[in-house]
């Protein structure tokens, strides 16, 4: 079996524990773009996939009880913009992004009523500004990016808390059909388990391997994302399918079904 995962600080407790809890398969790592169109060909029989994705169509179901998700400011999805958000015209977007994407669509359109045109980019921020009136950057170029006091910042995941009142999940271990799923679930959930127990290691080797501070990747890691998924997660999914929908940004809604049991 293949498990595709990113790349980001924010996956590395869901993945960390994988072999340890006895998965014998393969852990390959992409974007959420290069996941999503893994699951398509077949390459990935698992993948941390975006939301977005899952509900565009890819995949079979959604692994019971795990997220990527915030309640609230998330930190590493951000809105980085010249001008006010109701005046952007341009927004220059990380190419590998997914679910990030759309909830920047739902959220300009819903909250400011705008429209603005999308330009899929490599994610260096003031390459992005010379070109565009805001970008928009994920995982760990937005924790590290350099944010100029004239630029306006945009956290996605308060943005969405303030409109909902729900926390937004961004992926979600997305299994194809044909599989001992539920084999395959179980592992997922107790890397999950196992991960979460060993926080403090986590951090202390990813902040060396990732030459960030310490204490701001232990406040990401245990304030900022969310690795549940419960109902008012399932929820907010559900919500957010509704949006794109009605602006027209997914041509329907997708039922969600869940694997395993929690």
């Amino acid at each position: 079996m293949v498990v595709g995962s990113v790349p980001y600080l924010n996956a590395v407790p869901l993945t960390w524990a994988l072999h340890k809890v006895g998965f014998r398969g393969t852990l390959v790592f992409g974007t959420p773009a290069q996941l999503s169109s893994w699951m398509e060909q077949r390459k990935i029989d698992a993948g941390l996939i975006p939301v977005a994705e899952y509900l565009r169509g890819i995949g079979d179901g959604i692994v019971a009880g795990v997220s990527l998700a915030a309640d609230g400011a998330v930190r590493s999805v951000l809105l980085v913009s010249k001008v006010p958000p109701f005046q952007i015209e341009t927004v220059a977007v990380d190419r590998g992004s997914r679910s990030s994407v759309l909830l920047l669509k739902v959220l300009l359109a819903e909250r400011y009523g705008n429209f603005p045109v999308l330009l899929p980019t490599e994610p260096n921020l003031e390459s992005m500004l010379s070109k565009a009136d805001a970008a928009l950057l994920i995982g760990d170029a937005a924790l590290t990016a350099q944010i100029q006091p004239r630029w306006q910042v945009t956290d996605l995941g308060q943005e969405w808390k303030e409109l909902t009142g729900l926390p937004f999940v961004f992926a979600a271990w997305v299994i194809r059909e044909g599989l001992e799923e539920i084999e395959l679930a179980g592992w997922l959930v107790r890397s999950k388990v196992e991960g979460l127990r060993n926080l403090d290691t986590i951090v202390a080797e990813e902040s060396q391997r990732r030459n960030l501070d310490k204490s701001l990747v232990h406040h990401y890691l245990t304030e900022c994302i969310q690795y549940d998924l419960t109902d008012s997660h399932l929820e907010s999914v559900r919500i957010f399918n509704w949006f794109c929908v009605k602006h027209r940004f997914l041509p329907s809604i997708r039922n969600i079904r869940l694997v395993g049991a929690i």
